[in-house]
């Protein structure tokens, strides 16, 4: 049985070291008790309460056992004790150390290999104690002493595994210490005060320790009671800063780094916490302490005095610094009290809205939003412009009320088709009525975004094709009138023409006279002329650039058919190559024939065509673009003609129409092919460029 110390024998000097240990301990355990339920309803913040819990707790077994140990007069039992509490003075520090980490956010820390390397010293220091009779590794010498308050206490000498768990301990709670401090260096004043406050707490037991082994203070060790320190310093924590309604959990992986701010306030609207990103918003240093209203912009006083889950939008800065801050508000811990506000910069959004909306305003179409039964729920600005009415004149109308009703009952059809099918688009014309009472053709694109949050209806893209439809209308008109004047040149001009050739061919039968004769070639060239020029006419009117089915074709076999179309006299036709192109058949071989008709009129019996005055028409791919070209060897084009060329009625033969070459440029164009007029060095080279390489 170990004996105690008396208590009518105990000094006041001893009663009062003894209730110190034993007060200390009752507050590390009241606190680890609570941290401990606090965690029962804070999930998130389990790991963090239960290490913190951890480390009260082994502060509690350290006060509790040094004051036991100052009751107890027996040197045997008082080494065995002690013994024991050396290695339960390990529980506090490695949990310090724990704690540290888990409260700066270095979670990647927190596995299960630390644990084991931390775990080792533990475990040797106990195999180490429970052999203690054997061997003077933790101390030598131990005997009973009393101190000038005749306080009973164990004095021995320190052996080197003594010494060495003394460093660890040390090494454990100065690393704690520099984890925190050192990441309460680079976080808001909230946190920082945390920080230095746990940090303080967890040192003044380390300096007690220190002083009491290098003999700076009384021979009684100090470190137990240094601890009530601690529980003050973490009680502070607690109650000033609100250690355990905000904790920083992976403070630097999460809140540091995210993008939005958040501010945390307390039951007076004063600033508790807040993250750079929330200063950065509002453009100003948050301070614990300081009033919300201090640091928000006057037209978000409202935002202190939101209810749960509101949300609101006010304006930092102005100019090109200004930010559009987006803020919601929800309580914070277990109390209503406190709040969250979280900001988020919607700058961009806002930006973008403006630009768009400004786009809409000054668009000439009409921008309609429409709703499921087609209730006008958005008309923008050029509504007034176009039509003549008010947008919030027709917010709230039905669209169809204004469309004619002729129109209305199958373009609601086609509208309710489309309600039931997230993104259709339809695509419809119809008249509308202008607030002037007249009726304009309006054609519109509309695409169901019922289903889109941002939209929420229907969008309806109009615009006014009443001017444009005229002009269709007009130009068919004028087509028609031309085809009626072809059908007159064909039939009217054509008849007597072939009239007047009858009879010069009678003429011719019966008339001796050389004169006369002269006479009638005349006439008959005349009639000649006025055929083609009723042909090419024709060509121009009824098929210009109009073209019906492309398909390929072979440049050599049409070239051919062309050419054997055509009075070719004794000129000759040479295809070098041939290639497959894409074309309108007809309008290809016409084209063909022109050209082969031009350097037929051109060339033949001139000087310029090859030996003995053969003319040779060739026709070949390019090298250098994809395409074809057309050459003879004749006289050419005449350099004023070069570049008229193409221009109706430009030739360089008298009695030639003129009208030849404005045909190829006018197929050519309707292929979409380009024609140009090479050098040929002496003849005529025409090449069709159909793509660019």
């Amino acid at each position: 049985m170990p004996t105690f110390v008396a208590v009518e024998s105990m000094t006041v000097t001893h009663v009062a070291y003894v209730l110190l240990l034993v007060g200390s301990a009752l507050l590390s355990g009241g606190l680890g008790a609570y941290a401990l339920f606090v965690a029962r309803e804070d999930p998130a913040n389990r790991r963090l309460l239960s290490l913190f819990a951890l480390f009260m707790f082994g502060a509690t077994l350290w006060s509790f056992g040094d004051a036991v140990q100052l009751l107890i007069l027996d040197v045997q039992t008082k080494v065995a004790l002690e013994t024991v509490l050396n290695v339960v003075t390990v529980v506090p520090t490695v949990a310090w150390l724990l704690f540290a980490l888990s409260y700066a956010g270095r979670d990647r820390w927190l596995h299960r290999r630390v644990h084991t390397l931390l775990a080792i010293e533990p475990v040797l220091l106990a195999a180490v104690s429970m052999t203690t009779d054997a061997h003077d590794l933790l101390w030598s010498g131990r005997e009973l002493t009393r101190t000038a308050g005749d306080i009973p206490v164990l004095v021995s000498g320190l052996g080197p595994a003594y010494i060495a768990h003394v460093l660890y301990s040390y090494a454990l709670v100065l690393l704690g210490a520099y984890v925190l401090l050192f990441r309460a260096r680079k976080q808001d004043t909230t946190f920082r005060g945390q920080a230095t406050l746990l940090t303080i707490g967890a040192l003044v037991p380390l300096v007690t320790n220190v002083a009491h082994f290098v003999g700076l203070g009384p021979d009684l060790n100090f470190t137990g009671a240094a601890f009530t320190a601690s529980g003050l310093a973490f009680w502070l924590a607690i109650t000033r800063y609100r250690l355990l309604d905000v904790v920083p959990v992976a403070r630097e992986s999460v809140i540091d780094e995210m993008r939005d701010g958040y501010v945390v306030v307390d039951g007076n609207d004063r600033v508790v916490d807040a993250n750079p990103a929330a200063e950065r918003l509002l453009s100003s240093s948050l301070l614990v302490g300081e009033p919300i209203a201090a640091v928000l912009p006057p037209d978000a006083d409202l935002l202190v005095d939101a209810s749960e889950g509101e949300r609101t939008e006010f304006v930092v800065g102005e100019g090109p610094n200004r930010r559009f801050v987006d803020a919601d508000v929800s309580s914070v811990g277990r109390g209503d009290a406190s709040r969250l506000l979280v900001l988020r910069d919607v700058t961009n959004a806002r930006e973008t809205e403006q630009r768009f909306q400004t786009l809409i305003e000054n668009s000439s179409d009409i921008v309609t939003v429409l709703d499921a039964d087609g209730t006008i729920q958005y008309q923008s600005p050029s509504t007034e412009r176009i039509l003549g009415y008010e947008p919030e004149e027709l917010a709230g109308t039905n669209a169809f009320d204004l469309i004619h009703p002729e129109d209305r009952e199958p373009l609601a059809e086609e509208f309710f088709e489309g309600v039931d099918e997230d993104g259709y688009v339809a695509r419809a014309e119809y008249r509308i009525r202008h607030a002037d009472g007249s009726w304009r053709v309006h054609e519109s694109v509309g695409r169901n975004l019922l289903g889109d949050p941002a939209v929420g209806g229907i969008v309806i893209n109009t615009r006014d094709v009443t001017e444009r439809n005229e002009r269709e209308r007009e130009l068919t008109e004028t087509n028609e009138r031309l085809d009626r004047f072809a059908s007159v040149v064909s039939h009217d001009l054509r008849n007597p023409l072939n009239v007047a050739q009858g009879y010069v061919e009678l003429l011719e039968d019966s008339v001796e006279d050389e004169t006369l004769r002269g006479y009638l070639t005349e006439v008959e060239t005349s009639h000649d002329r006025i055929g083609r020029i009723v042909d090419d006419v024709l060509a121009l009117a009824r098929h210009g650039g109009e073209l019906s089915e492309t398909m390929s074709v072979e440049l050599e076999s049409v070239a051919r058919i062309a050419w054997s179309s055509v009075d070719t006299d004794d000129a000759s036709l040479d295809v070098v190559d041939s290639t497959p192109v894409d074309a309108d058949r007809d309008q290809f071989a016409r084209l063909l024939e022109n050209l082969f008709r031009n350097a037929i009129e051109h060339g033949s019996g001139t000087d310029g065509g090859s030996a003995g005055n053969r003319l040779t028409v060739t026709v070949g791919i390019l090298t250098d673009r994809q395409g074809f070209y057309v050459a003879d060897d004749g006289p050419g084009l005449p350099a004023d003609l070069r570049d008229r060329a193409f221009q109706p009625g430009v030739t360089s033969q008298e009695g030639g129409t003129g009208l030849g070459l404005a045909i190829v440029a006018d197929i050519a164009e309707a292929h979409g092919w380009t024609v140009e007029l090479a050098d040929e060095g002496g003849g005529a080279r025409f090449d069709f460029v159909i793509a660019e390489r």
